[in-house]
């Protein structure tokens, strides 16, 4: 086959789930399919600043075509007009109208539209098509948006969708029912879809997200419990929770840190948080809190590995895949119900706990850190279940299936 992969950003250095799925899906694929991926000069998502230079380069033996972004994303306008258009109807927000909204998409970006006219002229280049499928990955950025309108009947869409305000605009609603087919992360991104697109007819599927560095998270398990094996009767000094992550409130950092704190109030067990990632807020001046900032993969999974258990508060989440990181690493997680692929995670795999509110997250909290017995058990299930399901060949095969069917 050959395929067309769009997405907004792409490069090693590229931090962001969905571009990575792209990535892992691109280089997947091009053993045995003809694979280019259409992309920005883009490196930041805040900015959508050109980095990168314009034109054609192979990375990890994929060919990638890059454009310039036309303009550079202007956050606080884009956060203002953000407000206007998503502030409840009880605060006074008038009826979005079209136009709004596509200028809430433009502002979005990256603007490219070299990128899109590209995608026109294949198409109107000659009688052969110039590719057997285009893939667009995440339906929020403008490429997606307007690149869907040229090919839709070749078209898949890797949304990358969760609940959040942006889904709900009336603009979004062809971009989701446009493309011959979509490929969800998880079932509850079906879900959610389909409820928010109802009747919807194109062909579906659920493929999935490969986790990288597998064979280090396993070896840090392994170094983790023969170092834990050395000495089997006498019990840790601490205990220790890792969230790993941006440390915003975005992703439910506040509401983690809030319960902590109640909890270690009202608890004799004192667990230390380890906070793993770029932070962009300010922290508490508690020694129980350690920021570790970035670390390197090895270190990543060494703390994986070593922590008592992955706490996930984050609620807008489309996969989820630190805590299938965690599980690989043989450490049960406890993550917000609210994250509806969080949750199909511990249950398909059995392998952890969610939490509601906060006497919930306390009681789960409580079972989980004292009983190293449960714990094993929902490591070894977290374990087998990343091991069968995302490893990026599986995933890769998963997309190879869907598009056979389709070509």
């Amino acid at each position: 086959m050959k395929l067309t992969l769009v997405v907004q950003r792409y490069g090693l250095d590229v931090v962001g789930g969905a571009e990575r799925l792209c990535r892992g899906v691109a280089e997947g694929l091009s053993s045995a399919h003809d694979v280019e991926v259409l992309t920005t000069c883009a490196r930041s998502y805040i900015t959508w600043a050109n980095h990168y230079e314009p034109g054609v380069e192979s990375v990890n033996g994929v060919r990638v075509r890059r454009f310039p972004t036309q303009r550079e994303r202007d956050i606080i306008s884009f956060n203002k007009l953000s407000e206007r258009l998503f502030a409840p109807p009880e605060a006074g927000r008038a009826k979005r109208t079209p136009e709004q909204e596509e200028d809430w998409i433009e502002q979005q970006g990256p603007y490219s539209p070299a990128l899109v006219e590209h995608l026109g002229n294949l198409e109107s280049m000659g009688k052969a098509p110039p590719h057997d499928h285009l893939l667009f990955f995440t339906y929020l950025y403008h490429p997606t948006v307007h690149g869907l309108r040229v090919a839709p009947e070749r078209s898949i869409l890797v949304p990358a969708a969760h609940d959040e305000a942006p889904i709900y605009i009336d603009a979004y609603e062809s971009v989701f029912r446009t493309p011959r087919g979509l490929v969800f992360n998880t079932r509850a991104e079906e879900r959610l879809v389909r409820q928010r697109f109802p009747g919807l007819t194109s062909a579906t599927t659920v493929a999935g997200v490969g986790i990288d560095g597998l064979d280090r998270l396993n070896a840090a398990a392994l170094d983790t419990a023969a170092a834990a094996s050395t000495d089997p009767t006498t019990a840790p000094a601490a205990q220790f929770l890792l969230y790993a992550g941006r440390i915003e409130p975005g992703k439910g950092v506040v509401e983690l840190l809030e319960y902590l704190a109640r909890f270690r109030d009202h608890s004799r067990l004192q667990p230390i948080l380890w906070l793993m990632g770029e932070q962009t807020m300010d922290l508490p001046n508690d020694d129980w809190i350690v920021p570790l900032g970035f670390v390197s993969e090895q270190e990543k999974a060494e703390r994986l590995a070593q922590a008592t258990l992955l706490v996930f508060p984050s609620a807008l989440e489309s996969f989820g895949i630190v805590p299938l990181e965690a599980m690989a690493a043989r450490t049960p997680v406890l993550v917000n119900a609210a994250s509806e692929a969080a949750v199909e995670h511990c249950t398909s795999a059995n392998a952890g706990l969610y939490y509601r509110d906060y006497d919930e997250f306390a009681a789960a909290l409580t079972l989980l850190l004292s009983d190293p017995q449960l714990r094993n058990s929902l490591a070894d299930n977290g374990s087998r279940y990343v091991e069968q399901n995302f490893a990026w060949p599986a995933v890769a095969a998963r997309y190879e299936r869907f598009l056979t069917t389709l070509t």
